[in-house]
């Protein structure tokens, strides 16, 4: 792609139409890029070699020399290290950095198990919601309280507050008011589950209590059955001593385990597809 030089020339171009009547009005830029104008030039000039004083091809006519050095070599073209944009700094385009980013990395990484709360992400431009709030109270009426609410109040706080000198101590103000806010909202979810549950209502387990209730049985009855066939091995091992009738019960109790476990195995299976509805 072909650099673009007319971008450096656009303050005096301007001037000039508004001198002529082209354009009527100023631009709103134009003050600040007269004040702050642009100090890198964007045009690559290539490397001009200055000519020898002398005539090179004057050296064809004397002898040869073995093992000529650098110095008695002529340059005819220009290296590629001359030929590159040295100044490769302007073609980037720079980070934007935000005080409240960082504010929001610092919260989450303090608060980690705020980003499982929900998100409502349809939005268009992405700040519908905060032209509605006042930041003047967290507490708001078209937002939940999350962690976007602690750093747009910390950033009321630091505007608006005079006796807050920086950003810690706002961000501070508005972490312990989030805290009493958030701990206020778990108390009423309380208090309003013992109040419907004081009037009847009745509060189904959920599928992970279900799933965590399960495999709590499911592995108490392994560690019954491990603990016999525990015993079963140890008296594999004492067989030797034990009398000639004792082999007798032994194959009726490992008989015995094994049906155990059949029935647990499908026992558990039975319960897992009538979770699962009859699947």
């Amino acid at each position: 792609m072909k650099l673009q030089t007319e971008a450096a020339n656009v303050l005096s171009r301007t001037s000039a139409y508004l001198q002529s009547g082209v354009i009527k009005q100023k631009p709103v830029w134009f003050d600040i890029v007269a004040k702050y104008p642009p100090k890198h030039n964007l045009v690559k000039k290539p490397y001009v070699h200055e000519a020898e004083s002398t005539d090179p091809r004057n050296d064809l006519l004397k002898p040869k020399k073995q093992g000529l050095s650098k110095s008695q070599l002529f340059k005819t073209r220009p290296s590629s290290s001359e030929i590159s944009n040295r100044n490769n700094e302007i073609h980037r385009i720079p980070k934007l950095k935000f005080l409240e980013d960082e504010l929001r990395n610092y919260f989450y990484l303090q608060h980690p198990w705020e980003l499982a709360r929900p998100k409502n992400l349809i939005e268009n431009n992405g700040d519908e919601i905060l032209k509605k709030c006042d930041w003047s109270h967290m507490l708001q009426l078209h937002k939940p309280l999350d962690g976007e609410s602690v750093i747009q109040r910390a950033m009321y706080i630091l505007q608006n507050d005079d006796k807050v000198k920086d950003i810690f101590e706002a961000y501070d103000l508005a972490r312990f008011e989030f805290y009493r806010l958030r701990m206020a909202e778990e108390m009423e979810s309380h208090i309003a589950k013992e109040e419907s549950a004081m009037y009847g209502a009745v509060y189904e387990s959920t599928n992970i209590d279900w799933n965590l209730t399960t495999e709590q049985q499911y592995v108490d009855d392994w560690v019954k059955l491990a603990a016999e066939q525990t015993q079963v091995l140890e008296a594999n091992a004492n067989r030797s001593q034990a009398p000639s009738g004792s082999l007798v019960e032994e194959e009726k109790s490992r008989a015995s385990l094994f049906e155990s476990l059949l029935s647990v195995n499908n026992d558990v299976s039975d319960e897992l597809k009538r979770a699962n509805g009859g699947e």
